[in-house]
């Protein structure tokens, strides 16, 4: 009979700390927390290209929205949401780039806020690049990482760059290769102004937007050689579309 009890005992016990601990688990994922809100589609970036080389020269700034979410429960007012800019960045926060309405409405768990790129004429002939972190403050602790398949998602951090000097896009051998072919600068700003896409760091087109472009750059280049001959590219070969 003693036995029993001191199991009974026993079982009360380990029954009363693993509780414990669930509460101060069930206590800890209440927090309410901030991220990034990215998924595996077009709009998901970890690093954002930005290059003002593609555009006019009267354009002087670009928007890029950033969303987010919370883990918790949405409140009857606003919430700030607090980012660090990682040490070592060279783009300048209030000079390079800012963020507008970085908070999380009332009775909301999303927000899209606006990040801002400025060109400024150092971006000529440089990149300066910077990585914004979400840091904790009294309304949010730090969201998560996540997996997706076998795909990390960094929902903590966003880097970008941004310059005004024209180069290859990153993304060219795995998008526009198949598409246009080799690359040239003089290639790319001929596209750029016939098919009016600036968007060369996009990291995703689906097929129907791949075979248009590629039937308007077609057209545009054959229309260019009828009135003018072949289009020579910075290194004296001439430009083609396949």
């Amino acid at each position: 009979m003693k036995k029993l009890i001191h199991i009974g005992s026993l079982f009360l016990l380990l029954t009363g700390i693993v509780s414990c601990k669930e509460d101060k688990q069930l206590m800890y994922e209440e927090d309410a927390r901030v991220y990034f809100l990215k998924n595996t589609t077009a709009t998901s970036r970890d690093s954002i290209e930005q290059s003002f080389a593609f555009e006019p020269s009267t354009t002087l700034s670009d928007t890029i929205p950033l969303n987010f979410r919370i883990i918790g429960f949405p409140k009857d007012y606003d919430r700030q949401i607090a980012i660090q800019v990682k040490d070592g960045a060279t783009a300048k926060q209030g000079y390079h780039f800012k963020i507008d309405n970085l908070f999380i409405p009332a009775n909301s768990s999303e927000a899209s806020t606006a990040l801002i790129f400025f060109r400024r004429p150092g971006l000529k002939d440089s990149v300066v690049k910077a990585d914004l972190l979400i840091a904790e403050n009294e309304h949010f602790k730090i969201g998560y990482e996540d997996h997706i398949g076998n795909a990390k998602v960094n929902r903590v951090t966003l880097k970008f760059s941004i310059t005004d000097l024209l180069s290859k896009p990153t993304n060219w051998p795995r998008l526009w290769q198949n598409m246009f072919g080799d690359y040239s600068d003089t290639k790319i700003l001929f596209l750029t102004q016939q098919l009016k896409y600036t968007a060369w760091n996009a990291a995703f087109l689906y097929p129907q937007d791949q075979s248009n472009m590629i039937n308007k750059g077609r057209i545009a280049l054959y229309e260019y050689e009828k009135a003018n001959g072949p289009l020579i590219d910075e290194n004296n070969n001439r430009v083609i579309i396949p």
